[in-house]
């Protein structure tokens, strides 16, 4: 397991870097001018020259492309992501700060998008051909191909305008910041993701144990007259390889539903802060958000390695 581990840490920090240096080279290459749009409308002439000159000065951007990718680099193995060129707050305050509101609303979706799917998708293996099979893959696939945003803002409508029993927007509500409020705000956004992640979860889970039950080993295990729930939970622990996989694949995909979500709900999350970068072309932000992503994507494959070594023992002898 360390042997594993260790191995693990280190290709995923040469692949990090990797894609830190990707970033950058594709920011610094993209069209437009991100300091044109920090000039004051009314600047113009010789004014708005100086004043386009000593902002790239403040921000280093007049020195060589070389220079300023090994200052940032350096600044990137300190922990420090630069400055926002739209309020020149340091980026890592800016996408901590949003960090929570996204965890929070990814994490309480993942959760229950597997308390959903995995005996949404138990049942639909163990009653294959039925009419609980047939309404619960229906469910699934429905809900992966509608849109999120569409059913954002029919949730909204529904939910906010017509029946009035839910907020639209945010995390609070003015003047509050109690527990309830916060719920309150979380159902329609965080339903919405969980739908999307259950939808996603149920297939895997129902083809993994469909699979399972076709093996020797559970016949065998009802021939020795073992009840079909042991038969099923042997079957199940073994299908979780597959649902494993998935999740860790899904997880950052969730990341960018989640950035439609923030936008649809105004969640206060690094979705919100993401479209805001792109919009002023605040390229740090830009870059910090796509390294949060794939640090993100890292965390999940390092987390789905060491889960297969723990499921299966196999893996662990195989490694």
């Amino acid at each position: 397991m360390l042997r594993v581990l260790v191995t693990r840490l280190a290709s995923s920090v040469a692949v990090f870097l990797l894609i830190a240096v990707g970033l950058f080279a594709l920011v610094r290459l993209a069209p437009g001018d991100p300091i044109e749009m920090m000039v004051p409308p009314e600047v113009s002439g010789a004014d708005r020259e100086a004043y386009t000159a000593a902002v790239r000065e403040r921000f280093g951007l007049d020195q060589p492309i070389i220079v300023q990718f090994w200052r940032w680099l350096g600044g990137l193995v300190t922990g420090d992501l630069g400055y926002s060129y739209t309020n020149g707050q340091p980026v890592g305050e800016l996408l901590a700060d949003r960090l929570g509101p996204t965890a929070l609303l990814m994490g309480s979706a993942l959760v229950i998008g597997l308390l959903i799917a995995v005996p949404a998708g138990v049942i639909a293996a163990v009653r294959r051909n039925t009419v609980a099979d047939y309404t619960i893959s229906t469910v699934s696939v429905v809900a992966i191909a509608v849109p999120s945003f569409f059913l954002g803002m029919l949730a909204i409508y529904t939910f906010a305008v017509k029946l009035r029993v839910l907020p639209s927007a945010g995390m609070h509500g003015t003047g509050r910041d109690d527990f309830g409020d916060l719920l309150l705000h979380m159902i329609m956004p965080v339903g919405l993701l969980a739908l999307a992640n259950a939808a996603t979860f149920i297939r895997y889970v129902r083809s993994g144990v469909l699979e399972e039950l076709g093996k020797d080993y559970v016949r065998t295990i009802v021939a020795k007259g073992g009840t079909p729930s042991r038969a099923l939970r042997h079957a199940l622990r073994n299908s979780l390889m597959s649902l494993i996989t998935v999740v860790a694949m899904t997880v950052p995909a969730a990341f960018s539903g989640a950035v439609v979500l923030e936008q649809i709900f105004a969640w206060p999350g690094m979705g919100q802060l993401a479209i805001y970068a792109l919009t002023n072309r605040d390229y740090p932000i830009l870059i910090g958000f796509g390294l949060y992503t794939a640090l993100l994507v890292l965390i999940c494959n390092l987390i789905a390695d060491l889960s297969y070594t723990i499921i299966d023992p196999r893996v662990r002898t195989a490694r």
